[in-house]
């Protein structure tokens, strides 16, 4: 299983405060709702709807009606994906109909079971599990498998080994999976999670915001299914989508995720944010879900809307995100269907959108006129965008075990592991 770990402090590169600046910029519209409630229901393809049976008696996500920082910012990472326009079939047992949903429990490295789990159509289901994970684990995902009771129908097999989408060589669906987080640090303390979504973390806090994406695209199939597995030469991602955005194919560390070196086209060279699947993550450090990181998602077989691969947030598409794509956004403000100001594709103009604008603003695509760089008045970068160096931080073996039996079926978990200093 890919393990991350941290073996030095965080380095800033440019002032804190500058930084913190332009994670304000949209507070100004007092229509931000950062804390993951919106004020308009975004018009998603997909849902992921977590359970959160495991974390009775703990209450480290607390309830629907109470909920915690923790709960509010996965839920909120979960809109990362919810854009994707796959048609994911529901899985309805029933009669001859019977299968038993499994998926790993990281503290005891054996398989929850979950007995004839029903699942709506276009939804994943993924238990949240808050655990005291081993040694210095911060946070692990992985796809779901299956047991089937019996001779269930083709239709019914289908929708469950990979929700009708066909070969799961090319194209991934699983009918959801885990996420589990830790807890506790290696002393026993309260892990020094950093939950607010509109500030970046202190250098000595890990972003919880930052760890449950990059795990959710692992239980998405990234770096765990065959899918990716498919476009993977001489440790070398060769996806299309992927190759087209980076210019070639993209350099893997042991076939699980983005080499150290890589960034994210399509933004400017030196500007170029380090991408939420490569293997860094220092303390003090938030990372956003990528064009490239997208990308491979495609490549998997998701239906990534043309949004999410290009410049985000350039609504205008004059290579720049700036104060005219605000204004857009102010503009088409609560309008749906296809609109200039819909950052994420998912047919609504909403306060999602702005934040995407925010992470963003600043930012020049590669292939913006030399000269009408020199000429613009542009902000400074957001964290996303800025050059930072980092602590070297190293990614470990996977551990993967499959067959064609769903019995025997195994998808390697993702972790990842930050040793603390």
């Amino acid at each position: 299983m890919p393990r991350r770990t941290a073996a030095a402090s965080f380095v800033k590169a440019g002032g804190a405060a500058r930084r913190r600046a332009n994670w304000r910029l949209a507070t100004a519209c007092c229509v931000m709702a950062l804390c993951g409630i919106f004020s308009l229901a975004p018009a998603a393809a997909i849902t992921i709807q977590f359970d959160y049976t495991h974390d009775q008696g703990i209450g480290f996500f607390g309830t629907a009606e109470n909920p915690t920082a923790a709960r509010t910012t996965l839920e909120f990472a979960a809109k990362t994906f919810t854009s994707f326009t796959d048609t994911l079939a529901a899985i309805q047992p029933g009669g001859g109909n019977q299968w038993i949903a499994r998926y790993v429990d990281p503290s005891t490295n054996t398989y929850k079971l979950a007995s004839n789990l029903a699942v709506p159509q276009d939804t994943l289901i993924v238990y949240a599990m808050p655990l005291d994970l081993a040694g210095s684990t911060l946070g692990q995902a992985s796809p779901g498998i299956y047991t089937f009771i019996g001779t269930p129908s083709v239709s019914f097999s289908n929708a469950v080994t990979n929700r009708n989408q066909g070969n799961a060589s090319n194209d991934f669906a699983p009918w959801g999976g885990v996420i589990a987080v830790d807890t506790l640090d290696t002393s026993g303390a309260a892990r020094s999670w950093h939950y607010d979504l509109s500030t970046i973390p202190d250098e000595g806090e890990y972003d919880f915001y930052t760890v449950v994406t990059h795990e959710l695209a692992h239980m998405l199939g990234f770096g765990t299914s065959a899918a990716f597995s498919a476009d993977i030469s001489n440790n070398m991602f060769a996806g299309a989508n992927s190759q087209a955005l980076y210019g070639g194919p993209v350099p893997l560390l042991a076939g699980q995720h983005w080499a150290s070196g890589v960034t994210s086209p399509p933004y400017m060279p030196g500007t170029q944010p380090k991408p939420s699947l490569g293997p860094t993550l220092p303390r003090g450090e938030r990372r956003f879900f990528t064009p490239l990181d997208y990308a491979a998602l495609a490549d998997v077989g998701w239906q990534v809307p043309s949004e999410l691969l290009q410049l985000p947030a350039d609504f205008n598409s004059d290579h720049i995100v700036d104060g005219a794509d605000f204004l857009l956004w102010q503009r088409d403000f609560g309008m749906s269907g296809v609109q200039p100001a819909d950052a994420n594709g998912d047919g609504l103009v909403d306060d999602y959108d702005v934040w995407i604008l925010q992470q963003n603003f600043g930012a020049i695509d590669a292939e913006f006129p030399l000269g009408a760089v020199a000429g613009a008045s542009v902000p400074e970068p957001t964290g996303a965008a800025l050059a930072l160096s980092a602590a070297t931080v190293l990614f470990g073996c996977m551990r993967r075990r499959t067959s064609q039996s769903s019995m025997n079926d195994a998808i390697a978990a993702s972790c990842t592991q930050v040793n603390a200093t």
